[in-house]
Formats: structure tokens, sequence, C-alpha cells
């Protein structure tokens, strides 16, 4: 990009505070954007910065974190509530992002930024191939705790049948270990294209994040035109998604049912594609207009 250049922050709170305030002072920006809940915090904290000239995408809230302790998630909301009139738009990245930024500030401005997939999800969806032999139930993304792949080992085990479980996508070795020891296969880390080609074969996508920053994964698997079956999880549930499962069991159950029934299959993909209606090129280019062109 013309102009761009990185610098790195120096250690010490105090420190990156003013190396904040002195690149700001030189480059006069008409926004800052604030990226995360580190980025927030330091931005917002920089009296040198009006408010004005803020955005903020949180890009997940901190206080949702399940991997946290009961007493940083209160400090992380704490910050958040206490720095939410130093923000003059927060632009989230999903639905549920949008209903947290409603309620820290409800005066405050909201603009949805849509992620854009390889792909166009408002194509019409024709019905989703019949199941044959050697079904597969498939999940992507890091073996992290934000993914929780241990809920995935525990729904395969429930399901109990001839339906092959596969992990896209490599993480720490504890989850591997866990997997592997489940009968399920992981892939190990794949080039984006042969990832998204191996989704493209699967029957159903499963996902079991215990909380969501973003729908990239979900995003690519309505691009494919799958039936999805997930966790019911705050982030989710904004989207309105049908069949979420608040439990291993009863997601193995949804995921036997979509497999037996066409009828459910396409209820559940044709859902997949209307919660991410609004992810185009268009519409990502409109709202960046309206986060960037309406400040100071």
């Amino acid at each position: 990009m013309h102009g761009a250049r990185i610098a790195a922050l120096p250690s010490g709170y105090r420190a990156r505070l003013r190396a904040i305030g002195d690149a700001y002072a030189e480059v006069r920006p008409d926004r800052v954007h604030a990226h995360s809940f580190g980025a927030g915090v330091y931005v917002r904290l920089s009296p040198s910065i009006p408010t004005d000239a803020i955005v903020y995408s949180p890009h997940c809230y901190a206080f949702e974190r399940q991997d946290l302790r009961a007493a940083a998630r209160f400090l992380a909301l704490a910050c958040e509530y206490l720095l939410a009139p130093r923000t003059d738009v927060v632009a989230v990245g999903t639905p549920r992002e949008g209903q947290l930024a409603a309620c820290l500030q409800p005066t405050g401005r909201i603009v949805h930024v849509p992620r854009v997939p390889h792909g166009n999800v408002l194509d019409p969806a024709d019905m989703p191939p019949p199941v044959a032999a050697g079904a597969t139930a498939v999940a992507m993304g890091p073996l992290s705790p934000q993914r929780d792949p241990a809920f995935f080992a525990r729904a395969a085990a429930a399901a109990d049948s001839d339906t092959a479980w596969i992990w896209i996508g490599d993480g720490e070795a504890r989850y591997r270990r866990l997997l592997e020891s489940a009968g399920i296969c992981v892939t190990g880390r794949l080039p984006r294209r042969n990832a998204l080609r191996l989704l493209r074969t699967a029957d159903v996508y499963v996902h079991t994040a215990a909380w969501e920053g973003s729908h990239d994964t979900l995003l690519q698997a309505a691009v494919a035109g799958l039936p999805v079956v997930a966790r019911s999880i705050p982030a989710l549930r904004a989207l309105r998604l049908p069949g979420l499962a608040p439990t291993p069991e009863i997601l193995a159950d949804t995921v036997l049912r979509l497999l037996d029934s066409p009828v459910d299959r396409r209820i559940h993909s044709e859902a997949a594609r209307r919660a991410f209606r609004c992810h185009t090129r268009t519409t990502q280019a409109a709202r960046l207009l309206a986060l960037y062109g309406s400040g100071r």
C-alpha cells in the first residue's frame, strides 16, 4: 500500500502511549483504527487522539473468551465499558459484536463490515447432493481452546456410526492427540486451496467453537453449499442458524439427521447462505466508505 509503514511499539505502558501519540502527531490522520482489545485500550487512552477520529474493531470482545479467568474477563468488560465513550465508531465483524457494542454504548455508531469469502454466498443454492456411502463430517480451523476440539471429539464419539469425522487444520499437540485417540482424522496444516477443496467434499460442516470473533470457516462452508451443524453459543445464535446444539450429544444427533434427511440438509444449507447474504464486495466497500468517509 502506498505510504504504508510499520512501527514496532516499545516496551512499557507509558512508552507505548507516547509512541502512539507521536505517530498521530506526525501523520495527523482523519481516522485511527484500533484493531482488537490491546490496541483499543492504548488508542483510546492516548489523550492526543480526538474521540471523533477513533474507530475500534474488537475482533471478539475479550470478556467473551472462555479461556480467561473470571477476574480477567470482568476487567476486560470494565475497560470496554469505561472506554466506550472514547470511540466514534465501532467497526464490528459479526452481528454478535454489534449487539455487544450497542449494550456498551447505546448512543454510539456501529458499522458492520462483512468479510468477503472466495466465491459468492448469494448464488442460488442447489439441493445439497445426496449422501453416499462413507459420509464425512468436517470441522476446519486451528486446534485451540477457542475452537474446542474436545466438544468435537465428544460429538464424534456420541454419533456411533460409520461417518468419518475429520478436522482440517493443526495446532496444539494436546488437541491433536485427543482427536486422534478418538479416531478422528486430523489433516495437519494444509495450503488454503487444498483445505477448501477438502471442505467441499464433506457432507456436513460441524462448528464447535466455544466463542467467536469471526465466522471465516462458516463463511467458507456456506460458499460450498454445505449444511451446517453448530454449537449453541451467543455468536451463532445471533446468526439465527437452525438446530444449534448445546451439547455434543445433541450435535451428534443433528449431524446424523442431516445425513439421513435431504430436506433438513437443504434447510441448513440455505440458512447458512442466508446468514451471510451481506458478505459481498459491494456491501463491504459501501460499509468501509461509511466508516472512513464520515469522520473528521
